[in-house]
């Protein structure tokens, strides 16, 4: 009886080093630094042609690769996490021409003009290529404050293009819910009075 105790016991600590061991290596994976190569390839899958290249730095107590990317809607500062690859940051260093309507005719009504807004403004079509799109924006801000969808506008913030999603609230509050274009991330949740 003692010999299969013992016999069960170094089994149960070869199984526990072996799980231990595992996780260790897995562990070491996900503590390893990505490289300036794979965050380029990452960015620029996403987000547009590496305009310069992606150097390590620190910021905020941790490392990350910055760098500059480019797409349709312009030129973007990029920074993104050493170790996992997420973006940290994004700003906007400078935007491409918009495409003007034709014409008053072809405009897009505003809700002071007498239209509904619409869904989707025809110069921000360009950002949703590189990053997502204006319905996206409405569902993340819908996710974030109960209410009814009352219209989507692209602001610049500090330097950067912010969709910024109206939503008014069973109360009739009004919820201006501003989102990042490129990433979805909610940037700020702000309540009029």
């Amino acid at each position: 009886m003692k010999r299969n105790h013992a016999i069960g016991m170094i089994g149960l600590a070869l199984v526990a080093g072996a799980v231990f061991g595992v996780s260790q290596l897995a562990a070491g994976e996900q503590d390893k630094k990505r490289t300036s190569e794979e965050i380029t390839k990452s960015l620029e899958a996403r987000y547009g042609k590496a305009k310069t290249a992606f150097e390590l730095t620190t910021e905020d107590g941790r490392e990350v690769y910055a760098g500059t990317v480019e797409n349709q809607t312009g030129t973007y500062r990029v920074q993104a996490d050493a170790l996992t690859g997420q973006v940290t940051h994004i700003t906007l260093l400078s935007a491409k021409p918009k495409p003007q309507p034709a014409s008053a005719e072809t405009a897009p009504q505003t809700a002071e003009e007498g239209g509904s807004r619409p869904a989707s403004p025809a110069p921000t079509s360009e950002i949703a290529k590189s990053g997502i799109s204006l319905d996206r924006a409405r569902e993340i801000a819908l996710q974030q404050v109960a209410g009814t969808f009352d219209g989507i506008e692209v602001e610049q913030k500090d330097g950067m293009a912010v969709y910024e999603v109206e939503v008014v609230t069973a109360e009739n509050r009004e919820v201006k819910v501003a989102v990042d274009p490129l990433t979805g991330q909610v940037l700020s949740i702000m309540w009029e009075d």
